[in-house]
């Protein structure tokens, strides 16, 4: 499988702390993985689009993911993480050093992002 290095990022929303994916690459701009850490969605999202990589990266996916629904648009945002989901599965490695599927990364942001994704901005 493949191994894509990914960070847990702690993204705040109406003074609640919530866990969401942030997956890193091997580019320059992480797939915008700092930019989402740091909070500052359209610098991340210009370099997600801008990015070298196939549309069906589940690293892109799930980055883009991450940015479409922390800036109101979580129907966008789950179609994302769906597509990872019948995609083939590939390893990525969360902050905490564990390796998770790039499956579990999405049904993670599924759960965490479905009703809330609207509400994010």
């Amino acid at each position: 499988m493949i191994k894509i290095l990914a960070a847990a990022a702690v993204l705040a929303s109406t003074g609640a702390a919530a866990q969401s994916i942030t997956v890193f690459a091997n580019s320059p701009e992480g797939l915008g993985a700092n930019s989402i850490m740091n909070g500052d969605y359209v610098s991340a999202e210009k370099q997600i689009q801008s990015a070298d990589v196939s549309p069906f990266d589940p690293a892109r996916q799930i980055n883009l993911g991450v940015v479409l629904a922390m800036t109101g648009r979580g129907a966008e945002a789950q179609k994302l993480f769906h597509q990872v989901l019948v995609e083939d599965a590939v390893d990525v490695t969360v902050a905490s050093g564990a390796t998770i599927s790039s499956h579990d990364a999405a049904e993670r942001a599924l759960n965490y992002f479905g009703e809330k994704a609207v509400a994010l901005k």
